[in-house]
Formats: structure tokens, C-alpha cells, sequence
């Protein structure tokens, strides 16, 4: 790299474009935190005179040097013909997150110390509970500064990605070229244009940012004429819109038709016979079921007055009389007795005649 920088500035290219993929340098800071965090906790763990707060300061020094270095070292090597890292650039030109988390396990494995390792056999969830508290206690603390981690990710990228894949490789001799070049590099950033959406993102991925983004207005999936939020999206279309499918409203009596609510005064329009069809055969079922039911109610009044003159025979079975039914008993109990009486009366004079 330093050779390449060399030839560039040889030809009078000192003005260098900076930009980058922004969420990859994201997701790099976040490894690079972890990271000092992991080798603070590793290289304190089991000695009682340190702690991961006493050793952090030297350990982001000496954490930032080496991914530095070691992304250095690994292209110069491969370029000048050394050692093969032709599996290690492939992964590191593609999938630079990867390759990081590799140098970072390295770097961290080097920072154990014998205890640490004991500890970690018997002790792993309370390992991962204490580097879990010292991430946190490090952004609370603003120890390793966003844009100093950064600064360190971006060297880390500029070192690493040869082919230009995450990061703007381009040089100019004068500063109003960088300039007019930055305004159109791909790895420029832009702020989604979506009324209510904060993204912001490379040019690159401006794309991939329009097919998620929850505030992007989209054409109705149910055709109707509105635009709609793609987060809205759902809830529109099975409450609001006027293309969602709906019963008719003659539904439970026999017309069994779907349609777009919109459509709803056209169908009852289009199929008005058909509806009045239905209603009248719903009437005419409707009649024959009170006939029959009249029928039957008649059916138990006469039942019932049955029942009552029957008790009535026996007055003192009843158990519950209303003044209508003991009216009728007093009634027919007068009637007993002046039978009673004619009876009596008649059997005298057969007697007085003989």
C-alpha cells in the first residue's frame, strides 16, 4: 500500500478521496469495541491487581497498531510475492467484517493469560456477562471515541480492500477536481428523500435503501388509486381501501358474491331482482314458519285448558292458583252443587209418587 501511495504522490495525486462504505466502517467500529473490551477482560481475568479499566488505555493503543499493521503487512507481503494470503485477500477484498473478526480473534487470543484461560473452562457465561458490562461501561464512558474508531476502521479498509469494493481509491493533482469528484462518488452520502425517513447511506446503495424503506410511498397492492407507505401497506389494504373484497349484503340469505367495497352500490344496482328474489323467499319461509307456529300455539291452549279443568276436579292438588283459574273452579264447584241439589231434588219426587 505504502507503495502505492508512493507512485501516486510521485505523479503529484496528493489529494486523496476519503469516502467509504459507511456501513461497513459502522460495523467495524462496533468489532473494534468489542474487541477491546474481549482482550481488556482476557488479560485481567484472574489478577487481582488489575482490572479491564487500568489495562484499556494501552490496550486501544495497542489493539488499533496492530489491525493496522497487520492489514499492511498481509498485502505487502502478497504483493511483493512472500507468503500466500490469497485465501485471507479474497476474504478480506469481499467480506472485510469476516476478515477483521479473524485478526481481532487473533489479537485477542494473544492477550490471555494462563488464569484466563483456566477461568474461561469453568466460567464462560460469566466471561461473556462481564465483556457484555464493559462494552457498555465503554460507550457510556465515550472511551474510544466514535470517530477515532473510525479513523481506525477506514485505515483498516484502505489496507485491506484492493479491488475498491467498500472504499474510493481515487486520487487528483488539484483539490477542485477531488471536489467535483466527491460530489459524484459512489461512496458519497445521501439522506433518503421519503418524508419522515433519517437514513442516510452510500450512493451505492440507494437501491437497496428504496426496496426496505418503510416510508417509500407505493402504489396500492389492491390497485386501488391511492399511494400508500410500504409500512402502512397491510393495514390499508384490509380496512381502508376501496378494493379490498367484500360480502354483499344479502350475503346470509342466499347471494354469496365477493367484490371491491367500491363496487358495492353498482352490484346492488346490477342484481336488484335477484336480491328482491331472495328477500321474498326469505318472507315466504318466514309465513309458513307462523302458521305453524300459530298452529301449535293453539294446539297448547287447548292442551292447557284440558290440563286446568282436570285440576280443577281436585282443588286441593293445585299448588299455585291464578284469580282467572280459582274464578273457574268456584265456578264449576256452583255448578256440582246445584247439579247436587237437582239430583236431590229429583230423587224426592220419585219417592213422594210411589
Amino acid at each position: 500500500m505504502d507503495n502505492l501511495e508512493n507512485t501516486a504522490e510521485d505523479k503529484g495525486l496528493n489529494f486523496q478521496c476519503n469516502l467509504c462504505d459507511i456501513e461497513v466502517v459502522h460495523s467495524m467500529t462496533q468489532l473494534l469495541l468489542h474487541a477491546l473490551a474481549t482482550a481488556s477482560v482476557d488479560s485481567t481475568t484472574g489478577d487481582m491487581f488489575k482490572s479491564p479499566s487500568s489495562v484499556a488505555t494501552g490496550m486501544k493503543a495497542e489493539l488499533s497498531g496492530y489491525m493496522v499493521q497487520r492489514s499492511e503487512t498481509l498485502v505487502r507481503e502478497s504483493m511483493d510475492g512472500g507468503e500466500d494470503h490469497s485465501d485471507q485477500l479474497t476474504k478480506a477484498s469481499s467480506r472485510p467484517t469476516e476478515f477483521l473478526s479473524d485478526l481481532i480473534d487473533e489479537f485477542v487470543t494473544s492477550k490471555r493469560g494462563m488464569l484466563s484461560h483456566v477461568s474461561g473452562l469453568f466460567s464462560s457465561e460469566s466471561r461473556l456477562n462481564k465483556i457484555k458490562d464493559f462494552v457498555q461501561k465503554l460507550e457510556v464512558d465515550n472511551f474510544w471515541a466514535q470517530d477515532e474508531r473510525k479513523a481506525t476502521a477506514g485505515a483498516i479498509l484502505e489496507n485491506i480492500d484492493i479491488k475498491g469494493m467498500f472504499h474510493c481509491p481515487e486520487r487528483f493533482d488539484m483539490p477542485d477536481k477531488l471536489a467535483e469528484h466527491t460530489s459524484e462518488c459512489k461512496f458519497r452520502i445521501l439522506n433518503c428523500t421519503n418524508d419522515g425517513c433519517v437514513a442516510s447511506f452510500c450512493a451505492i446503495h440507494i437501491e437497496k435503501h428504496d426496496t426496505v424503506c418503510p416510508f417509500k410511498l407505493l402504489p396500492c397492492e389492491q390497485l386501488c388509486e391511492q399511494h400508500v407507505m410500504r409500512s402502512e401497506m397491510d393495514k390499508h389494504c384490509t380496512t381502508i381501501c376501496p378494493m379490498k373484497l367484500t360480502n354483499c349484503p344479502f350475503f346470509r340469505i342466499g347471494c354469496e358474491t365477493a367484490f371491491p367495497q367500491c363496487s358495492l352500490d353498482n352490484h346492488c344496482s346490477r342484481f336488484l331482482h335477484t336480491h328482491l328474489t331472495y328477500v321474498v323467499k326469505v318472507i315466504t319461509r318466514q309465513g309458513d314458519s307462523v302458521n305453524d307456529m300459530d298452529q301449535r300455539l293453539q294446539l297448547l291452549e287447548k292442551v292447557q285448558s284440558l290440563n286446568e279443568l282436570s285440576g280443577a276436579l281436585d282443588v286441593k292438588s293445585l299448588t299455585l292458583i291464578t284469580k282467572e283459574q280459582e274464578s273457574k273452579i268456584n265456578k264449576l264447584e256452583r255448578d256440582l252443587k246445584a247439579q247436587e241439589t237437582r239430583m236431590k231434588k229429583l230423587e224426592n219426587d220419585l219417592r213422594s209418587r210411589k
